[in-house]
């Protein structure tokens, strides 16, 4: 066995997702490597040698000599090299480490000429990853970062923008951006819509939406009009006009710093058009699967930040169309709606069950199922009622299900299974990539489930540890029987599956990594629009001039991210007896606004 083939066997219990990938990286043709007086290894890159080629262990242990991490943080390494200062960080302090490092053709050099056991235990490896993934995925408060100079020479610009995200991350810790979202006239994105908006604003931004979801009856009534097809997709092309003036005679009114549109939201060509002249930033998050809803050929160009949940393949097609703007954001959980749940007695009689599904009829979900009718099984969802075999398992007269009884599905089934759609394969799509929402739903609510393998999945769950995977229908049954059968094995697997959401795959994560992204190519434009915009609390604190109580009541708000009218209330019920002259104007006041529902 070689150095690459046990190295790879070790990192494979370590990371099975860097494993695979890096397995598939072809042998790197851009390196050398020469030998240190000590005949240790030293990769050379474009003619600069990552580490000394005299004594490199020697000179490892002197460049971390200034350096003095805190006992109980995180030490942070941009660039690996082969490792040789990761090793005298080991040596020197008990910290974990998390290394960085841009090249996945210098990792696998590096698994070809060092040993990875004696890295094995504190050290994980961030390979060819983009900097907002890592750091909207990380508590960088516990960060103590170590530079690696030779690496950050030879990758510059994926270090600088590293450096970038890290700045922008700062400013957004303490200023708030004006948002506005917009949301799809109708389908399985308006969810995510809202929770985007919902997300936003509980990150201290101020958010408005243009609800094109209220227009949905009018769209489909217009379609009714006529049976002429040119005349339908004239008005259709006409209802898509005026939804985009809509969405800009909000943007007029609201002014906002970023605009961004959920797939299949009614944004005209015109419309952003006018935002570029507004100098408006304008995002496009396609959560749809781009071999289905092939409109994104017309429209991705058209944007300034076109957001996938899908990569290669679609990557490699819109680079042929001569596209750079896209960037890869998988679907995502909200655990304020998905959460663990009890159950009262009744509830739980209506909606628990050994084996459980929710979602749309597909063909390859009807296909699939018909080897589970001996179960106990209860499908919840509509696109089921035509076929009669279904009948006995179906829920809810194969109605919509509510957000809230979905999450009741997901707590009370045993085993949750989770196929993804096809409208032409007979099971499993082998082929399949993107990771859909309820995969991240079903885990954020603490449930069990079987899913269909997918190319993507193993980016975001360890698969076997955090997520059980099926790749053919026999498997399928055999695991919901075993799992049936092993109620302990479930509840590990569900609740360290629920940790990961929690840690790094909810609405909140896709956000801040958006921003991010957006904003380290923005860096001078954000500073620009936080520095000159006059906060809520400025504005109060002008009003109330003439008042020196009421102003003084108000100052020590003065800095606060997320400041409204609901901070100060908060305040107040701090105190629980006396109320000064401002504390009883802001409770009266608070008695006749009324409340938004």
């Amino acid at each position: 066995m070689t150095r690459f083939e046990s190295n790879i066997k070790l990192l494979e219990g370590m990371d099975p997702h860097l494993a695979a990938r890096v397995k598939s990286e072809p042998v790197p043709e851009n390196f050398s490597i020469s030998y240190s007086i000590e005949n240790l290894p030293v990769p050379v890159l474009e003619n600069n040698s990552l580490h000394s080629t005299y004594y490199p262990e020697r000179d490892a242990a002197a460049s971390i000599r200034e350096f003095n991490p805190e006992p109980d943080s995180v030490i942070v390494v941009f660039g690996l090299g082969f490792g040789y200062h990761v090793r005298a960080l080991l040596d020197r302090f008990p910290n974990n480490i998390v290394v960085i490092e841009p090249r996945m053709s210098l990792f696998r050099a590096f698994l070809e000429h060092v040993d990875l056991k004696v890295f094995a235990n504190r050290v994980q490896f961030r390979v060819d990853e983009p900097a907002p993934k890592i750091l909207a995925r990380s508590d960088t408060g516990n960060w103590d970062v170590f530079i690696h100079a030779p690496s950050t020479f030879v990758s510059p610009d994926y270090f600088e923008k590293m450096n970038r995200c890290i700045r922008v991350m700062d400013v957004l810790e303490s200023h708030s951006l004006r948002i506005l979202v917009v949301n799809p006239v109708y389908g399985g994105s308006l969810p995510t819509a809202r929770f985007c908006k919902e997300t936003l604003i509980s990150m201290g931004h101020e958010v408005d939406s243009v609800d094109c979801d209220r227009f949905k009856d009018a769209y489909f009534e217009i379609q009714k009009i006529t049976e002429i097809k040119n005349n339908q997709r004239s008005l259709n092309h006409k209802f898509m006009q005026l939804m985009g003036d809509a969405v800009v005679a909000k943007a007029v009114d609201f002014k906002p710093d970023l605009v961004l549109a959920l797939a299949q939201a009614p944004m005209s060509p015109e419309a952003i058009s006018k935002f570029r002249e507004m100098k408006t930033p304008v995002a496009f998050w396609f959560v749809e699967d781009f071999n289905t809803l092939t409109y994104w050929k017309d429209v991705a160009g058209l944007y300034d930040y076109f957001f996938t949940i899908q990569q290669g393949e679609f990557f490699r097609k819109m680079k042929a169309q001569g596209l750079d703007n896209f960037y890869y954001l998988p679907q995502a959980a909200h655990p304020e709606t998905q959460y663990p749940v009890a159950l009262n007695e009744d509830e739980y009689k209506q909606f628990s069950a050994d084996l459980s599904f929710m979602g749309e009829g597909y063909y390859n979900r009807h296909k699939a199922f018909t080897r589970l009718l001996d179960q106990n099984f209860k499908i919840w969802g509509t696109g089921w009622n035509q076929d009669p075999v279904f009948w006995p398992h179906l829920q809810n007269n194969g109605e919509r299900v509510s957000s809230e009884d979905c999450v009741k599905i997901y707590n009370a089934g045993k085993v949750n299974l989770n196929l993804h759609s096809s409208t032409y394969h007979d099971g499993i799509n082998p082929n399949g990539d993107f990771v859909n929402p309820r995969t991240f739903e079903i885990a954020a609510c603490g449930g069990f489930q079987l899913v269909d393998e997918r190319s993507e999945l193993g980016d975001c769950f360890q698969i076997g540890e955090e997520m059980v995977t099926f790749s053919n229908l026999e498997e399928m049954r055999a695991k919901a029987l075993y799992y049936l059968e092993n109620p302990e094995e479930r509840r590990k697997v569900a609740e360290r599956g629920r940790q990961r959401v929690l840690r790094e795959h909810t609405i909140r994560h896709r956000m801040h990594e958006m921003l991010l992204h957006i904003y380290s190519e923005r860096e001078q434009e954000l500073e620009i629009r936080t520095s000159s915009r006059e906060s809520v609390l400025d504005r109060a604190l002008d009003q109330v001039a003439d008042d020196p109580e009421l102003r003084e009541f108000l100052e020590p708000f003065r800095g606060q991210k997320d400041f409204k009218f609901q901070s100060v209330i908060d305040r107040i019920s701090e105190d629980e007896w006396s109320f000064k002259d401002p504390e009883l104007l802001f409770l009266m006041v608070e008695q006749i606004i009324p409340k938004k529902s």
